[in-house]
Order: structure tokens, then sequence, then C-alpha cells
């Protein structure tokens, strides 16, 4: 039997709800159609008619709950609750009166028309709620209840903002009188002869910033104490156009933005990353070279260094219960200064090269770099550095937890550690017996609200004379036992283990250290001698080695050819040893003179003391260290960059569903993101409206990023303008995508 299909019998200009029911307003008629027959008729503006209608649809089965949602705009518990009043009181329950005020208690008759007023004249939601005295969410609810009807962004960007425009800025730029993007020309004259101590910010209204969004790090950076604790530090630069605010502010966005090192500024616009720092333009290459020579002169990295670790020890007292610790080799590959070698791992070779102490709390953020002098080793720089730093850092009294691998290995090391206060996570080194399969279980738990599952085992070792230490270890898939060793008692043994293979964490922020912030770029070709009393390997002792091995070399291979000649010898020839040795005399004589030599320079190796100190070295011998301060500057400021942006990302949360893995990239993207920056002097506020990303999720995460930084309430440095942060696009976000 052949199916017979309905039509679908639409009227014209008609609302459809699904392909079986339609709606029609016509004239001051709300009518109903099923399959194109009418079916209920009420007055459009009778609010009970339409309550009625849409029950009897659900009643009826000709729609859904979704379907009217998306029809109509009623919330679909709305329509929940309806149903269950009707079944239970009749019509009479549609009539009941909303529990509690009957109208906006803030938002009265009034503050609408005036909320209305402020919008139409071009007010973000923000600054007309801040104007009403209630939240912003407050101005949002009235907008999706139909009670306000917000701006057209574009008619709002007309009227309030008429600032300037990005191909309008680059012809000002070009044109400027004194060079590119310079148009603060009487500063700039009382600067070159001296009159200046520091040019201050001024905003001017801008549309479409390039990187404006960078500016949403702002509140991080200053919270990290970016700038309080440079000032504390440095004091003031040479009076000049730009001072020492301006210079490290656009250095940590120089970072932000991955501008690897002063070079790449020359390819930024400048005029544009010169708003940011609220100037009419960023700084030169040589500008910025000289700035940081100027710094670098005053040798107080260490000290700079040491303050933001101090203030971030006081903002995360528990976050440095558990250090992690290693070495980051950043290798040279210039030639024109002879350093020290080193092994590079990640390239298997032995090159020149400078090693790199990194101190990470136990949620791999950095704390405090350190830099090794010649061919340190972790222990001896943790002896001589790291240990004193963090006992001033924690106090005297606290024990804290030093994770590091292989490489710290050594029970000696253990033990001075352990009696110093200080306790021990690391990998045992070498090779130990397996321990039999039936010692372990599997033990399930969460840290740091994640679930953890390893299959361990646990013992008490003495690997040195009087000293014992705890030792965990986890049997993987195909049978491979890994061994952790610890002083730490009382740590649950799932911590142990997880705690220990968390140290991937501080090799993963290496990785995204190198590849974002340009962690092993020359920011300085400078070059100084190595310290004096630095204790290097001899070269003397070294050149010995490779004669020595030469030598070896060719004597092996003669012995090789005089003991060919004895088999091959004819007897029937040569019948005794010494016509043998008589014939091959000329052979014998060499190989004497070679072992002779070798006997000499083993004794001569002997008597060459292994390490010297680097004035103890000849001159063509002499070691040099590219310029130390330089880079500990940089790279302590592009750790406070990491951590501004580790902030952002923090920030994100539940409310952006894919952090985890795409939490970073969005950051990065967002701070990527043009903005117009408008500055209010009459509100002394200093609007920064952040323009749409890609989908409505990430703007989403932007408005909620903005509502957070606003809390902060932040003044732009050297200014007395608030910063505010605004989405553009946050007002236009359908509801569904928000609870999505």
């Amino acid at each position: 039997m052949a199916t017979q299909y309905r039509l679908p019998l639409i009227p014209p200009d008609a609302l459809e709800v699904n392909e079986t029911l339609s709606y029609l307003e016509s004239g001051n008629q709300a009518i109903y159609f099923a399959a194109g027959v009418p079916l209920f008729v009420h007055d459009k503006n009778d609010a009970m008619g339409r309550c009625l209608a849409s029950m009897q649809v659900l009643e009826l089965k000709l729609a859904t709950k979704r379907n009217l949602s998306d029809a109509f705009g009623i919330d679909r518990v709305t329509l929940y609750r309806r149903q269950i009043r009707l079944r239970e009181n009749g019509i009479a329950g549609l009539l009941c009166e909303k529990r509690g005020p009957k109208g906006g208690h803030k938002l009265t008759k009034g503050a609408l028309l005036k909320a209305q007023e402020l919008l139409d004249m071009g007010e973000t939601q923000e600054a007309a709620a801040e104007a009403l005295g209630v939240i912003a969410r407050t101005i949002r609810r009235a907008i999706s209840s139909g009670k306000l009807v917000p701006v057209k962004l574009s008619k709002r960007v007309e009227k309030k903002a008429g600032g300037s425009q990005p191909g309008e800025r680059s012809a000002r730029d070009a044109n400027s009188p004194l060079g590119v993007a310079t148009e603060r020309a009487v500063d700039r004259m009382l600067a070159r002869v001296g009159k200046l101590e520091e040019a201050k910010p001024e905003f001017k209204a801008s549309m479409a910033v390039a990187s404006g969004g960078t500016l949403l790090a702002l509140p991080a950076l200053l919270e990290l104490g970016l700038l309080d604790v440079t000032e504390k530090v440095y004091g003031k630069l040479k009076n000049g156009y730009y001072g020492l605010k301006s210079t490290v502010l656009c250095l940590a966005l120089m970072a932000l933005l991955r501008i690897r090192n002063p070079e790449r500024l020359q390819f930024e616009a400048p005029g544009e990353l010169g708003i940011l720092l609220g100037l009419d333009r960023a700084p030169e290459v040589k500008t910025i070279r000289r700035k940081l020579k100027e710094l670098a002169e005053r040798r107080r990295a260490s000290r700079f260094s040491a303050g933001l670790a101090e203030r971030w020890v006081k903002q995360s007292s528990r976050d440095v219960g558990l250090l992690y610790v290693d070495g980051h080799v950043r290798a040279y590959h210039g030639e024109k200064h002879k350093l020290s070698k080193t092994r590079v791992a990640r390239r298997r070779l032995c090159m020149p090269a400078t090693t790199d102490y990194w101190v990470n709390d136990k949620k791999a953020a950095p704390l405090f770099v350190v830099t090794g002098t010649a061919n340190q080793r972790l222990i001896a720089a943790m002896r001589e550095h790291i240990l004193p730093e963090v006992r001033r850092l924690v106090g005297k009294v606290r024990r804290v937890t030093m994770v590091f691998d292989r490489e710290g290995w050594s029970p000696k090391w253990f033990k001075e550690l352990y009696e110093n206060g200080f306790d021990v996570l690391s990998y045992r080194k070498g090779n130990y017996p397996m321990w039999p399969r039936r010692l372990f279980h599997m033990v399930q738990g969460q840290v740091e609200g994640r679930k953890v599952e390893y299959e361990l085992a646990e013992k008490t070792v003495r690997l040195y004379r009087g000293f014992k230490m705890r030792e965990v270890r986890r049997m993987c898939s195909g049978g491979k036992q890994t061994a952790v060793l610890t002083t730490r008692e009382k740590m649950p043994i799932l911590q142990v283990a997880w705690r220990m293979f968390e140290r991937w964490r501080q090799e993963n922020f290496f990785r995204y250290m190198r590849e974002h912030f340009a962690l092993d770029a020359l920011v300085d070709r400078r070059a100084e001698p190595a310290e004096a009393e630095r204790r290097v390997p001899n070269p003397k002792r070294r050149k010995l080695d490779k004669e020595l091995a030469k030598t070896r070399a060719e004597l092996q291979g003669l012995e090789g050819e005089y003991g060919q000649r004895a088999f091959d010898n004819k007897e029937t020839q040569r019948s005794t040893a010494r016509g043998f040795k008589i014939a091959n005399g000329e052979l014998g004589g060499r190989i004497r003179e070679l072992r002779a030599q070798c006997a000499l320079l083993r004794e001569q190796r002997r008597e060459t003391p292994r390490h010297v100190a680097v004035s103890e070295l000849d001159d063509e011998d002499i070691l040099m260290q590219l310029e130390p301060e330089t880079k500990h500057l940089t790279d302590t400021i592009k750790m406070v960059a990491y951590r501004a942006e580790t902030a952002l990302f923090n920030l994100l949360g539940p409310a952006y569903a894919r952090t985890e893995e795409e939490g970073r990239a969005l950051v990065r993207n967002i701070l990527r993101t043009p903005a117009d920056i408008v500055p209010d002097e009459a509100a002394d506020v200093l609007r920064v409206r952040l323009h749409g990303l890609a989908n409505p999720r990430s703007n989403k995460a932007v408005a909620r990023l903005c509502e957070q930084m606003n809390e902060a309430r932040v003044r732009y440095p050297g200014t007395g303008l608030m910063v505010r942060y605004e989405a553009l696009n946050s007002a236009e976000i359908p509801a569904q995508c928000q609870e999505s």
C-alpha cells in the first residue's frame, strides 16, 4: 500500500514553529495553524491567551517545549511549570500572580528610561550599570527580557568613539616631521636636551589598534609586581623620552606578543605599539638596546629577580613547599667568542653553551633562575646558589622538598640536604634489583583534581652509612620498574609517585618558553671575560690528551703492522727472531720511539692539573662568557609575562569547555586581537574594547575575562585613568550559545 504524505500548508508570512505548527500575526490577532488549519485565535497583546494557547499546543502534542522556546523565546522551565499548574489547578492555575515584587525593584521605570538614554548615547552596558548603581548583569537581563533595547555596535562606535582609524594613523605616522610616528615633537626636543625625565602616557581615541588585546594582561603584570619591583630596584633611568616604566612595559608586551628580540621591532608598526604604551610610537631597536645596556651596567638583575620571587612567595606561599630544579642549556652557535663547552642533551653534542638552572614551584610556574658557572653541575649550583636563595625566601625553619632528576643523584648529597632542612624527591640512578611482583598493588586517587592510578610498592632502603630513605617503585605495563627516592616520610605513596612524574611539567615549561618566548634567543652580542676565580678544565691537559691519543693511535697501527709481518715471516729465509728484528729494524725503532713518547706524555699529563682558574690561562686560551646581566633581566621579564599569561589561562576556568586543550592558544589569540582604545577624561576611564573572535564560545570567554579584569580596578601606570575592558560583541552572543 502506497504511503500518502501530508502537504506542509503554511500561510504566507507565517512563522514556522515546526513542520506541523505555524504562527501568524494579522492585525491585532494572533493565529495558530495546524497543518494549515486555524486552531487558536487570541488578541496578540493578550498574555493570558498566549499562555493558554501554548499549553493547548503542548497537550495536543503539536509541538515540543524546545520548539516553543526557540520560536517565542519562552524558557523551557517556564513552560514546564505552567503545565504543572494547569494540571493541578486547571485554567485558574495560569492566573496565579508572580510571587515577590510586582516589578523591578532596582530598574524602576525611571531607571529604565535613564538606562535606555545612556545606551542610545553610545554608552556601554557596564558604563550604564555603573551610572545607575547596579551591576552589569542587571542591564543584560533587562536587554534579554526586552525592557531595554541595545544600540547597534556600529552606531555606538560612531557616536561614542569618533577615534582615528588604522588607515588614518598609518598615513599620519608616515608623514611625521621627526620620523615615523613621532607626533610629540615638543617632548622629544625636551628629551634631546635632557630636560625631560620621562614622557608621560597620553591617550587619544584610536579604533582597531593592532594587538590591543595585550592590554588585557596589564592587571596581571602589575599584580605580579613588574613595575613596583623594577622601580624599587633600579630607581629610574637617565632623563629621556623613554623612561624606566615605558621601557620595562615595552619589553613585557614584546614577550607577550612573541617579538623574539629587539631586532624584530623593526618589523612591527611602531605607532600601533606606541598606542599601547600611551606614547606616539614604540622605541627603536637602538633605543631599546641602549636602555638595556644602561640597566645591565647597574648589575642589579639578581636583585630584580629576587624581589619578584619574594613577592610571588608571599602571594602563594603554599606553592613553594615543593620546588622543581633543573638545568637548561643554551647553545652558542657563533664563532666570535670562545666559550666553555658542555653537553647539549637535545642535540646529543658537546658544544659551546651556557647552563641556566631554573627553580619552579609545584605548579611549574617559574620562581627564579640562576646562571651556572662554566661546567658547573647541578649539585654545585644547588649548594652555592639555589639552596641559599630558597632558604632566604621561605625562612629558616620551613622544610622544602627539592625535586630533581638523576643529574643530582648522590646519597651523600641527599644526606647533606636532609640535615640542612630540605627534603629530597628524585629518581634512583644505576642498576638495581627488581622487586617481586607480589609487592605491588594498584593505588587510585585524586591529586589536584585529577584522577591518578599507579601500580606501586614501597620499602625503606639504606643508601649511605647511617642514612635511610623511602623508596617507591612503579610497575609499568611492560614490567619495567621505576624507582623514586624521598625523605618525605608522611607523604602518601600516590603523592610521591605523582609529584615525581609531574617533573615533566618543568620540561614542558622549557619547551613552551623556547617556542613562544624565545628563551634561547641571543639578546645581546656583547661578551666579557669569565670570572677570574672560576675553575675551568685545563686547556694544556686537553692538548696533552689529544697528543697522547694521536700517538697511541699511531703506535697501535705500527704494532699491528709489526705483528702482521711476524705472522707472514718465512722461516726458511729468517729462522731466528734476531734475523727478523734485523730485517724490520726501522719499524721496530719507530715503535720504541713512540712508546717512549707515550710514557713521556703520560708523565706530563700526570703533573698537569685537571682544572685551573681562569686567571691562570694563557691569552690564547682565555675563556669568554656572554654578558649575563641583559640575559638575566630579559629572562626575568619573560618569566613575568609567562605568569601573566598563565593567570589569564587560569581565569578561563570552566567557562571555556576546552581550557586544558586550547586555553593557552585562545589567550595568545586574545592578546593579538585588535581593540579600540578610548580615553574618557571626564570619568577618568580608559576604555579598551576588544574586537570579536572566530566563534561564540571564544567571545563568551573574552567577555568573562573582561569582567574579571575590571574587578581588579587597575589604573594605567603614570596616569589616573581606570582601565575598563569591554567585549564589543558580548551583547550579541545568542542566549543558546551562552548556555552551551
